[in-house]
């Protein structure tokens, strides 16, 4: 998809990986809406006073937030073209079996249910526009594989991440282009986000200094995310060293399969991509329909 001269949100846009793509997205000509639950750094932004960027605080967690988000984007672009649902938090280093519950709920609540209320807020708003449109939704390597020890509820969420992008991607006519991009590790700031978890889930948690000083610049990634838009791809990675673990999972996914199972084994009769696939067509076919009689009065 061409991203000249659009209307675009990014949630969590007021730095790292958010705010590299705004940048790249007003020199490109877009009219931009950024939002992010960090206050300082959405008010260092607002100070740029940039004729065709707008800001906007948002806590994507809180479903009431991103409706007004919504209502203010439109009112602000009159659309939405390209979407970047960017937002997310880390989590507190920690052997799985010593984690916080509480942590573990607060991951989720940015960056699964962020990611939801985004997507359920604003895909039907531009489905409903029936121009080209992108819905990006930023993952991560542990989307697709799990790179290391100590953030069991982060990997968590970013593979429930995925299966909520690829059921987006599916679920979605054509026009509706949806990728999700999976960076490793990238030198942003979000190791500051447990700073600011709220009381109720167990509080703001100390951060050493110097952390989220290594990986990737979010310029980088930016660059490999918007050149994966452009190119209508699903899956956007910027780091060629998660190759080798998704080899290594796809790998073993198959050898275990063919040893296991036989071809033969009659499964296709129940293979459920045919038959719920079928089933939506079926119910997409009747909301068209209701939605026909609605309009005709």
């Amino acid at each position: 998809m061409d991203i000249t001269d659009k209307r675009v949100l990014i949630t969590g846009g007021a730095s790292g990986i958010g705010w590299a793509l705004a940048e790249r997205l007003l020199a490109a000509g877009c009219r931009v809406m950024i939002c992010d639950f960090n206050e300082q750094a959405l008010d260092e932004t607002a100070k740029l006073n940039l004729p065709d960027l707008a800001v906007c605080f948002c806590d994507v967690s809180d479903r009431s937030q991103v409706e007004r988000l919504a209502e203010d984007t439109w009112q602000a672009l009159g659309g939405v073209d390209l979407l970047f649902a960017n937002a997310g938090v880390g989590v507190p280093l920690s052997p799985l079996l010593q984690q916080e519950d509480d942590h573990a709920r607060w991951v989720f609540e940015v960056n699964f249910f962020g990611a939801w209320n985004t997507i359920q807020v604003f895909a039907p708003r531009m489905l409903s526009q029936g121009t080209p449109c992108h819905f990006t939704v930023t993952g991560s390597e542990n989307s697709i594989c799990v790179p290391a020890p100590l953030l069991g509820a982060y990997n968590a969420s970013k593979h429930a991440v995925l299966g909520l992008t690829e059921t987006l991607d599916i679920e979605t006519p054509e026009f509706f282009g949806v990728s999700i991009l999976c960076p490793a590790l990238v030198a942003t700031n979000i190791a500051a986000s447990l700073t600011r978890i709220p009381e109720s889930y167990g509080g703001p948690v100390a951060v050493p200094a110097g952390a989220g000083g290594r990986g990737f610049t979010p310029e980088q990634v930016a660059d490999s995310a918007l050149a994966g838009v452009q190119a209508g791809d699903f899956y956007i990675f910027s780091h060629h060293c998660n190759t080798s673990m998704i080899e290594s999972r796809m790998n073993q996914q198959l050898a275990t399969i063919g040893r296991q199972t036989s071809a033969d084994d009659g499964s296709d009769i129940i293979d459920t991509g045919p038959m719920l696939g079928g089933l939506f067509k079926q119910l997409s076919a009747c909301n068209m329909d209701q939605a026909k009689a609605d309009s005709d009065g």
